[in-house]
């Protein structure tokens, strides 16, 4: 592979993880209402970086070689175009020197991503609004991953953002100190974008890579960050980090050496991290110290109890949460997780007739559950519903999961 290759990659790999900061820094630094303007200085660093690695070499450290470009994109913007000075006119004369200073540091970028997200969830944006924004231009998502992620689809997405956008050029929006009364406003929406995040890393339905490391640290950062302040403290933030604990505890489990995914019960859970399943304990016990529940809450009871042994009162628990979840929030996922626990509980058979009741889009989880189901029931038919579920799948390592269960059928079959 040429140098120009590995800084092909490089750069792609990087682009994704840093333009995030960027984006947070700057919008931060000179105002969340030119938010054009910041992103044209961040295309221009990564232009640059492509013009000159492939010649130069790769830098010793490529992310803070983009820094420091940045760094200097914006200093030279404020000072040679007249028009963009004009547009920051008022806090350039009350901070100059502010102004042309931008800072990379790490406990700033955490600052700043934090701060950005709390404004973008101002509440004169819709609720989707504040969600959609927030996860592409502070999470770095695509329009793609977005849509899945809101069970959308990519043209209502665009649409959403396209209006966020305007409303952001047409308003005041500002980045300021919060009170308590107006981050308990926009904590909902930021909590939302953060869980939403941390499931796309989780387990990404658009990538070729089902888990993205990268993303699941970036939401359990934040959630950290958010923990430090006091107001934002809540039951729905302690269920939330303790979600975040007991789900990250077992990825080391869900990739095997060959590369391919492993299911949940054939998880070798000597790996799980047992140091993440004591800390999303004592989250879990904060969560629980007062009568309120979220969705968050529901969700942390479920991953405590796959922390434990696997048994049919596990499996009771966990039907018995899913009852009680459906009941607060009606949506496809937990519709047809909790058809999964129920066929723990009363059999394959039974759960059948439940998931007739199922009136939502036929998605490839629909689909990859009834092949489930149907597992020596009916094999044949096991097999064409795993077929219907490959062909609505994207992540390669998915696809090839899917793909082992039918050649498991057909090895029964024989």
């Amino acid at each position: 592979m040429t140098i120009a290759d590995k800084g092909t990659i490089l750069l792609s790999d990087l682009f994704r993880k840093e333009q995030v900061k960027m984006t947070a820094v700057l919008c931060r630094h000179f105002g969340i209402k030119d938010l054009d303007f910041v992103e044209d200085m961040i295309a221009e660093t990564f232009l640059r970086a492509t013009e000159v690695w492939p010649h130069s070499g790769i830098p010793e450290n490529p992310s803070g070689w983009l820094y420091t470009v940045a760094k200097n994109i914006a200093r030279d913007s404020f000072r040679k175009n007249t028009t963009e000075l004009n547009n920051f006119k008022n806090h350039f004369e009350t901070n100059p020197k502010e102004t042309l200073e931008v800072s990379f540091e790490e406990n700033v970028i955490a600052d700043s991503h934090l701060a950005m997200i709390f404004a973008v969830c101002e509440n004169t944006l819709s609720a989707k609004g504040k969600i959609c924004l927030s996860l592409q231009i502070l999470c770095g998502l695509s329009v793609e991953e977005i849509a899945f992620a809101l069970h959308s689809n990519k043209e209502a997405v665009k649409k959403i953002l396209f209006r966020a956008r305007e409303q952001l050029r047409e308003s005041n929006f500002e980045i300021k100190n919060l009170s308590t009364d107006e981050i308990k406003l926009r904590m909902d929406s930021v909590l939302l974008t953060i869980y939403l995040l941390f499931n796309e890393g989780y387990s990404s339905k658009t990538k070729d890579s089902v888990i993205r490391i990268d993303l699941i640290k970036q939401a359990m950062n934040l959630g950290l960050s958010l923990l430090e302040t006091k107001s934002a403290k809540t039951p729905e933030l302690f269920a939330l980090m303790s979600l975040f604990c007991f789900q990250a505890s077992r990825l080391d489990s869900r990739i095997s050496s060959q590369e391919t995914v492993v299911v949940f019960q054939d998880q070798d859970k000597s790996k799980w991290d047992q140091n993440l399943i004591q800390k999303g304990n004592e989250y879990f016990l904060e969560a629980f110290s007062v009568p309120s529940r979220s969705r968050y809450h529901y969700e942390a009871a479920i991953a405590y109890w796959h922390t434990q042994n696997d048994s049919l009162e596990k499996w009771k628990y966990i039907l018995s949460i899913y009852d009680n979840f459906l009941k607060i929030f009606n949506s496809p996922s937990v519709f047809l997780n909790r058809v999964f626990a129920y066929s723990k509980v009363f059999g394959k058979q039974k759960a059948i007739e439940e998931i007739k009741n199922y009136r939502e889009d036929k998605t490839r989880d629909y689909f990859s559950l009834l092949g489930y189901l149907y597992s020596n029931l009916n094999n044949e038919l096991a097999s064409l519903h795993y077929q219907k579920a490959i062909q609505m799948t994207k992540p390669k390592k998915e696809i090839a999961l899917l793909e082992q269960k039918i050649k498991e059928l057909k090895l029964e079959e024989i």
